[in-house]
């Protein structure tokens, strides 16, 4: 007796040999845009696969988890792990029917949760490089709650370590007051080069797996914790940025400053550093404000979640 008519009409049919024994179809798919595959049906569980767009996956069957755009339904490949419906081809239009449903134990939700305090200024973005885009911006002593960790994130000063939050993305740890005790959290896996534009929940969530997007800079997006380097024969670093302000520091010529964000006070660039207090730009032999560098303005954490509508500059 041969498929029903459905599975004969399918793109790919591959067969997967059960724990049991027995024999279920495995249909074949591929990822419309980067993904990632994981251990469990929501957006914070920890990845085992990454996929890239075009990669083929074979699916064995459905369950219900976060909602990414307009649907809640994940699939469980033949990796053993979960990728939403809504980033793979849809030529497939009801896998329910296709495919035997997962089992109640399958939407389960399982995470590794520690807590963790923001020292400075960060830029929570959606993979851990700052070539990735901006999810949020979040003030200095945020706290935030982690999920998992990675190695293999850009290096930040001196640091590749990275920390996906609850917010579902990801901070460098160097941002942190401490490092956290990576033994009682989950490695979060392979993590594919992802954008906002494509992985945008604009429906919502439930509260713990919100993505909530910062409007985009119009060319570059920013990075933080640059070093500049001083190029006077000393800089004063004041309380604001204004020369009235009282002198909190004094750095030496040629000294290394590691600096936050930006601000503008009447056609004057000053950048706030990490000890907490602003320097004129022209103190320094680079120029933070520039497009090389496109340092965020203050303002973007000032409340948590805005970012910039036109731009770092």
């Amino acid at each position: 007796m041969g498929l029903p008519l459905l599975l004969r009409v399918l793109p790919l049919i591959a067969l997967r040999s059960s724990a049991s024994g027995d024999t279920t179809a495995a249909i074949g798919t591929f990822a419309d845009v980067n993904t990632e595959c994981k251990t469990c049906p929501h957006s914070l569980c920890p990845n085992i696969l990454a996929y890239e767009q075009g990669e083929s996956a074979n699916v064995t069957c459905w369950t219900r988890g976060t909602r990414i755009i307009d649907t809640t339904l994940w699939l469980r490949s033949t990796s053993d792990c979960y990728v939403t419906e809504y980033d793979l081809n849809d030529n497939i239009t009801d896998y329910t029917s296709a495919l035997p449903y997962c089992g109640p134990d399958s939407e389960d939700e399982v995470l590794t949760l520690e807590d963790a305090t923001l020292k400075y200024k960060t830029e929570c973005r959606i993979c851990p490089s700052i070539s990735c885009d901006t999810v949020t911006f979040l003030k200095e002593e945020t706290d935030v709650e982690l999920t998992c960790w990675t190695p293999d994130g850009q290096v930040i000063i001196d640091d590749p370590y990275w920390m996906r939050t609850t917010n579902n993305c990801y901070v460098a740890q160097k941002n942190l007051y401490s490092k956290p005790d990576i033994t009682n959290l989950d490695p979060c896996g392979p993590i594919p080069y992802l954008e906002i534009e494509k992985h945008f929940n604009e429906n919502g969530t439930s509260d713990i797996d919100k993505r909530d997007a910062a409007p985009e800079p119009e060319v570059f997006a920013p990075s933080y914790l640059i070093n500049a380097t001083v190029g006077e024969d000393y800089a004063l670093c004041r309380s604001c940025a204004k020369e009235t302000c009282r002198v909190k520091r004094r750095y030496m010529f040629d000294q290394e400053v590691w600096l936050q964000c930006l601000v503008n006070t009447n056609g004057t660039w000053w950048s706030e550093t990490t000890d907490f207090c602003y320097v004129k730009n022209s103190d320094f032999w680079q120029s933070p404000e520039g497009d090389y560098y496109r340092n965020p303005l203050c303002e973007y954490f000032e409340e948590p979640g805005t970012g910039p509508g036109d731009g770092d500059d």
